[in-house]
């Protein structure tokens, strides 16, 4: 709220208007002055409602609105609305009846705001008619000629002070925001300066009167605590008291765009990309050191959807690019950074941050200024993955093997509780794996002693004995029904789990993890199919943990498996579905951005890497580049000899030209 000496200002001009509005409308409606009686109208309008008698009608409005009688209050409205609409329809003049109907409109926007049913109040634009006029107009002489009215310059001839664009929008989009642009709270929302103008909350020419005004005036407005300055009131009233002018190019505009323009700092956003750098000893980790901050203390309002001042931190491009309030850092001038000003709570506008949270410890704070004045580097991923997988993967850098598998076991048990909440898991630890499940006990024994042996196996083959396939550890779950993995793939991966997928693999926050349906124990081939499984996604598992793309990690895992359990009735499935999987795959493309058919492109994809990997050498070569910290891309060039398009498309052509029966393993 403004301070007790603006209020008290901005009261005595209100009621000074009002009184002078007031005097004004008895000689602009009746055309007799004040004290003077009018000629009483003619029987015809006996029923009509007099301006006062309006007025009456709409303070009553007001007060039963704020006792919250809003049906009364309605009516009201609606009965001084059709009186309005009389008075116009007869000849009213439209500067006098234009206070009354910008009254009538506030109130309506009022109760509509409130949840209201407005439908009957009309708010058609004052028509006045010139055939009927109402009471007797003051007569014209010789000595007083009436004298014409001077028509103002348009608006838009001179470009005001208080602009729209570089003045009004970064106020709106500062206190209203987060209710009335990105949301539609009460059912107002003003996404640009065309839509604003249409709510009828500013009424162009009176700024002391219009609802937009009274409504921070009273209080009312912001809620949840803010205030608007003075000062920043003063821009508004003065910008509505020239007649609320657009300066700008396209009055459809986002505000929040035009606001980002207005009100962008001086530093730019960096000019080539950001990028993943080695950093040099003595530099902070933003994976390690700053990522877990800012997951653990902002993601609450900061997060993808709806985030406060428009401001979202779910990963480092979006945090760099900033919100409402401008670019939050300034790359190598921490003291000139938003993000700090607002952790050290002083010389800011609005709160110290975090929001409803202790203040970050000192040396919390003093990292994260390090960290800017060396410039705001990223040292793992890349600036579009979520801060949660940062975190996750600066824990994995600096915790040792034991110290993280007890942070990714901990973090898998919750996750099945996060998606399976009513029943609870059976939990098996077999070395560095960890098996959680909701399988009966005998077939969770089995499972857990197939994924003990795939680890081994798949360590003394590919990994190294003393390697892990992961550091910290993979997570296997095993579910009992389709749809419990239905349950998973909602609530982990934000979609509908693919139909004739019955297993998967992937990475979530320190969460490495297989998920399968077990094939059913009364088949004889059963473990077969299981290890065959198991190979398929503790592969993909471990190398998604290594931030590899999800094409060759999937392709890795069912090639592995096809190699390990060549008889198994699953992987025979598997080779027997090429030809009509090469079919429905679609281009080369679809395979390395994921765009294609889920079943079509696993068989595909893990018979192109089974043929590039004649034995699991390769793939152990290709691990131990990833974990010595080169690229993904340039260990796949050197392992292969080429990349990875140019040598599906030859391997495809050669694989079709052979026919289904050596296609599963051709030499590209």
């Amino acid at each position: 709220m403004p301070c007790p000496a603006f209020r008290h200002q901005a009261s005595t001009i209100r009621l000074v208007a009002t009184v002078a509005w007031s005097v004004a409308v008895v000689v602009s409606i009746t055309g007799e002055p004040v004290g003077r009686a009018a000629e009483p109208a003619a029987e015809d309008q006996s029923a009509q409602l007099s301006p006062k008698e309006i007025r009456d009608l709409l303070n009553a409005a007001q007060e039963l609105l704020s006792e919250g009688k809003l049906g009364k209050a309605a009516a009201r409205v609606a009965e001084a609305a059709q009186g309005i609409e009389q008075i116009a329809e007869q000849g009213g003049k439209p500067a006098a009846l234009r206070g009354l109907w910008e009254k009538c409109r506030s109130l309506r926007n009022d109760l509509e705001l409130e949840g209201a049913d407005v439908s009957s109040i009309p708010l058609t634009p004052l028509k006045v008619s010139a055939t009927k006029p109402v009471g007797k107009p003051a007569a014209a002489t010789a000595a007083s000629p009436a004298k014409p009215v001077a028509k103002p310059p348009p608006l838009a001839a001179a470009k005001p002070a208080a602009t729209f664009t570089g003045k009004v929008t970064p106020i709106l989009v500062r206190h209203c925001g987060g209710c009335h642009i990105e949301g539609r709270k009460g059912g107002f929302q003003m996404v640009s300066y065309a839509g604003l103008m249409k709510t009828g909350m500013v009424q162009p020419g009176q700024g002391e009167s219009s609802r937009l005004v009274e409504a921070i005036l009273s209080g009312d407005m912001p809620r949840g605590g803010g205030k608007v300055p003075p000062e920043d009131l003063g821009v508004l009233m003065k910008w509505i008291d020239m007649g609320a002018p657009f300066d700008g190019t396209d009055p459809n505009a986002p505000l929040g765009a035009l606001a980002r323009e207005a009100t962008a700092v001086a530093a730019a956003p960096p000019s080539k990309p950001v990028v993943a750098v080695k950093l040099k000893p003595g530099e902070v980790s933003f994976a390690a050191d700053i990522a877990p901050v800012l997951v653990e203390q902002c993601s609450g309002c900061h997060g993808a959807t709806q985030p406060e001042s428009n401001l979202s931190m779910v990963t480092l491009e979006r945090l760099l690019r900033g919100g409402r309030g401008g670019a939050p850092i300034v790359s190598g001038q921490a003291a000139a950074s938003l993000l700090v000003k607002k952790l050290k709570g002083g010389s800011i506008e609005g709160q110290r941050m975090p929001l409803g949270k202790p203040p970050l410890a000192d040396d919390v704070i003093a990292t994260i200024v390090k960290w800017i004045d060396q410039g705001s580097k990223l040292d793992l991923l890349t600036p579009q993955t979520d801060l949660e997988t940062v975190a996750s993967a600066g824990r994995a850098q600096k915790l040792s093997h034991h110290e993280l598998q007890q942070v990714r076991f901990k973090a898998g048990s919750s996750l099945w509780t996060r998606v399976i909440t009513d029943e609870k898991a059976v939990v098996i630890q077999r070395g560095d794996v960890l098996i959680v499940g909701n399988l009966i006990t005998a077939r969770m024994d089995k499972l857990a002693d197939a994924a003990e042996a795939v680890d081994r196996r798949l360590r003394d083959d590919v990994w190294g004995p003393q390697t892990p396939l992961i550091k910290g550890g993979v997570v296997v779950y095993g579910f009992a029904k389709g749809y419990d993995l239905s349950s998973f793939w909602q609530t982990v991966l934000s979609d509908e789990r693919p139909k004739g997928v019955n297993a998967g693999a992937g990475v979530s926050g320190d969460v490495v993890y297989a998920a399968i349906v077990p094939t059913a124990a009364d088949k004889d081939d059963a473990t077969a199919d299981v290890q065959a499984l198991l190979t398929e996604q503790m592969t993909a598992a471990a190398l998604l943990g290594r931030g590899v793309p999800a094409w060759f990690a999937r392709g890795a895992g069912r090639g592995l498996a096809m190699k390990a359990e060549p008889k198994a009735p699953l992987v025979l499935a598997w080779r027997r579905e090429l030809p009509m999987a090469m079919q429905r795959c679609g281009s080369p493309a679809d395979l390395f951005t994921g765009s294609g058919e889920p079943t079509a492109m696993a068989v595909v994809g893990g018979s192109f890497i089974a043929a590039m990997m004649p034995n699991p050498s390769r793939l152990e070569t290709l691990v131990k580049q990833l974990d010595e910290g080169v690229a993904f891309e340039q260990a796949f060039a050197t392992v292969f000899r080429g990349q990875p398009q140019p040598l599906f498309e030859a391997w495809l052509a050669h694989a079709v030209a052979k026919g289904p029966k050596r296609s599963g393993n051709p030499t590209p």
